[in-house]
């Protein structure tokens, strides 16, 4: 008996693709996933973003440590970014690990004719108090991103580098974002992880400072939570509608990542002998109070 044949045409799939939302991270590789540049390009393609990435350093690292780091020179940096620009300009750009004061200064001069927001994460200390960079990162990351950042997004430590004094309590978390913000930036979003038994997060505009907070998840877990918060926060402004106001934007989008990055502790898989990565597949399941969605 010969086999029936279908001639018919298969139901054509239907798709509902923001072409436009366009994102770049600038940042390292963290080879095993849960980090760096692989991190955003998985928040990016998770929120429905086409996302692009420059990369500053390689690292040899997993969920129990960095073993190595190799910075790449700021040209080759720098010609990436230019590259890149001149034939796919994103809507967002973010900035991870960049490595060096020289590719700080290489990017923030690419940066100057930028018309996107931008979304600087000060990777200087990590969130367990590990230093990442020195006094000449801390200084560029004042004297030129800074000013021309959308959102800057320091943890704690960060925050207490820059200003150069401890963050005891959430007043003065709240004070903190307030100084932070007469360096430049339109947003701050200081990470400043447990206090008073919850994970706050504080964002200031120059006008009113907020906290939110969201419930502490107990374990080893997080890895890339800092990377996956920015990146998510990225693309949530190339999805966000220009018809409505940047401060509720971009709220919007930094309300819905702090619920995204919360819903992926939540479910962190159980990878690896160390801190175990988030759950990246979820970072599109946040929620958000305001409308720009």
């Amino acid at each position: 008996m010969k086999p029936t044949k279908s001639v018919g045409k298969m139901p054509a799939a239907t798709f509902d693709i923001a072409r436009k939302a366009v994102a770049l991270t600038i940042a390292g590789s963290d080879p095993s996933g849960g980090a760096g540049l692989q991190a955003d390009l998985k928040a990016f393609q998770q929120n429905g973003v086409y996302g692009m990435s420059v990369v500053t350093l390689l690292t040899v690292q997993n969920t129990v440590g960095v073993k190595r780091v190799e910075i790449l020179p700021a040209d080759l940096v720098e010609e990436q970014l230019a590259c890149v620009l001149d034939d796919i300009p994103p809507l967002a750009i973010k900035t991870g690990a960049l490595g060096s004061p020289a590719i700080v200064r290489a990017i923030a001069k690419r940066m100057k004719t930028y018309q996107g927001d931008l979304i600087v994460d000060p990777v200087l200390i990590s969130k367990h108090g590990d230093l990442l960079g020195d006094h000449s990162m801390t200084d560029a990351y004042r004297e030129h991103l800074f000013p021309i950042a959308t959102l800057v997004t320091p943890n704690r430590y960060e925050a207490e580098s820059i200003l150069g004094r401890k963050l005891t309590d959430l007043d003065s978390f709240c004070q903190a974002a307030s100084d932070l913000h007469q360096l430049g930036p339109k947003y701050v979003l200081i990470k400043a992880g447990l206090v008073d038994g919850v994970r706050q997060h504080i964002l200031a505009d120059g006008e009113d400072v907020t906290s939110i907070g969201v419930p502490d998840v107990p374990g080893n877990h997080g890895h890339g939570a800092g990377c996956s918060l920015s990146a998510t926060i990225a693309a949530r402004l190339t999805l966000s509608s220009p018809e409505h106001s940047h401060a509720l934007r971009v709220r919007s989008a930094v309300e819905f990542a702090i619920s995204a990055v919360h819903a992926s502790i939540e479910r962190s898989p159980p990878l690896g002998h160390g801190c175990r990565p988030v759950e990246h597949r979820v970072l599109h399941a946040g929620k958000s109070a305001g409308t720009a969605q």
